[in-house]
């Protein structure tokens, strides 16, 4: 019968031309020094003949929901892709600019409108440049992952958690020219791919947090540098160039495992840094040369928007004592403002969930620091709904960061454990309290409903 879906891309630098504050842990207390690898933005856009779509990377910490709505107002007007068809995610690294409501970091107003612009042309670009495409899936694993809520025996919750959940599997997609020749036989038994992929999108459950705090130069972190090995083994072998692009999984409480002597989280040396992408590009290139492409007759997508609701909002007397007590100044007088502005604070968050099908292929998509047990549980309910079955081969990715970043979305369990995730980062976030537990029973529910709105035929 034939693929019916097409798909073209486009990479851009977003690196700042002029030294801003870097965002991702409110610790940093200057401006950017200078730039260690360059920040970027992957854009890769599809069409069966009925559905258009696009998902939009960029290296960044996240974007409000505000800012997610320019990007698709900007693809719209560009590419005519329906902006409620576009996924706009972000990798989550920790040193890069400020462009969202983080801590007392201040943002510049000049380069986020220039880069929600430049991401609206990116979608463009990337459907300009649409031919007929095949897909492949698969996985490998890598291990430079750990759990980082460790319970300590005077009951607080922090630290490498070695025993604790972690997600070693590296999911791969490779996207190929339709009209690639057949393979003439096989290598060991297997096919093995005739054309160099336009595209190979690739997923890893781990924080972007290889440098920590005190590194203040511009950088991707590890997906940059994995991004960098497989565009540069392709590089030159075909007509065209391969784009590669980082998914971010549901991470919310995995981060890279680099201790110190003593066991506590340690920075990367740049050189560590390097291995790290190499490690991951490597096993995606392993992956990837193994996958042969075959043909996808449609797609779907769906969004949703959900009412997630904190456990606790603080009242005139509870902010005006934290003025005075060890929380940040900057929350509770931000909060205070909105309340005189207002009048009220706000009971719960407006969030979205997505839905994207390929084929037989899922991406799911939620607006935070989703915690990765979130995501195994929403990968397990589209098994149980029969809307996957891995035995076959079908791939499902569960996101976080994408299409805004309300903070961490964390399990119900971990709330009562407590710990920074559940119970101190809403401040970083300038929310007025910890999100509640029905927040992760609302994800999972909520992308499962949407699969079985958008399951095939």
């Amino acid at each position: 019968m034939g693929t019916s879906l097409k798909a073209g891309t486009a990479s851009i630098t977003i690196t700042p031309d002029r030294l801003l504050y870097l965002q991702g842990y409110g610790a940093r207390t200057h401006a950017a020094t200078g730039t260690l690898d360059p920040l970027e933005a992957r854009a890769i856009a599809f069409d069966d003949g009925s559905t258009r779509a696009a998902i939009v990377s960029a290296d960044l910490l996240g974007l409000d929901a505000s800012s997610v709505g320019r990007v698709r107002a900007a693809a719209e007007a560009a590419s005519g892709i329906p902006g409620d068809n576009i996924m706009v995610s972000c990798s989550h690294t920790h040193s890069g600019p400020a462009v969202q409501q983080f801590c007392d970091d201040p943002v510049d107003a000049e380069y986020l409108s220039w880069l929600e612009r430049s991401l609206g042309e990116a979608v463009a670009a990337a459907a300009e440049s649409m031919q007929p495409v095949t897909l492949a899936v698969g996985e490998g694993a890598a291990d430079f992952n750990v759990n980082r809520r460790m319970r300590r025996r005077d009951g607080s919750v922090g630290g490498p958690n070695p025993t604790g959940p972690v997600e070693r599997r590296v999911r791969v997609l490779r996207f190929d020219p339709a009209d690639a020749p057949k393979s003439p036989g096989t290598l060991g038994g297997a096919r093995l791919p005739q054309s160099e992929p336009i595209a190979v999108l690739f997923s890893y459950v781990c924080h972007p947090t290889s440098l920590m705090s005190q590194s203040y130069r511009y950088s991707a972190d590890y997906p940059g540098a994995a991004r960098r090995f497989v565009e540069g083994a392709y590089r030159g072998q075909g007509d065209g160039e391969t784009m590669a692009m980082f998914l971010p999984g549901c991470f919310g409480d995995v981060r890279p495992h680099l201790l110190d002597h003593g066991g506590a989280f340690r920075a990367a040396t740049d050189h560590e840094l390097e291995v790290l992408g190499r490690l991951l590009g490597a096993e995606v290139i392993r992956v990837a040369e193994r996958l042969v492409g075959e043909d996808v007759e449609d797609i779907g997508l769906t969004r949703r928007e959900v009412s997630l609701p904190y456990s606790h909002v603080p009242d005139l007397a509870e902010l005006q004592a934290s003025l005075e007590d060890e929380r940040p100044n900057w929350w509770a007088q931000r909060l205070l403002d909105r309340l005189e502005r207002e009048g009220s604070l706000p009971k719960e968050e407006t969030g979205e969930v997505a839905a994207l099908r390929l084929g037989r292929h899922w991406i799911l998509t939620t607006p935070g620091e989703t915690m990765l047990e979130i995501g195994w549980s929403i990968e397990r309910g589209l098994v149980e709904l029969g809307l996957a079955q891995p035995e076959r081969g079908d791939l499902t990715l569960a996101l976080g960061y994408t299409n805004g970043n309300l903070g961490y979305l964390c399990t119900a369990g971990s709330i009562l454990e407590g710990g920074y995730e559940p119970a101190t980062a809403y401040n970083g976030y300038l929310r007025p309290g910890p999100f509640a537990p029905i927040v992760e029973h609302t994800l999972i529910q909520t992308a499962l409903d949407m699969a079985l709105q958008i399951q095939p035929s």
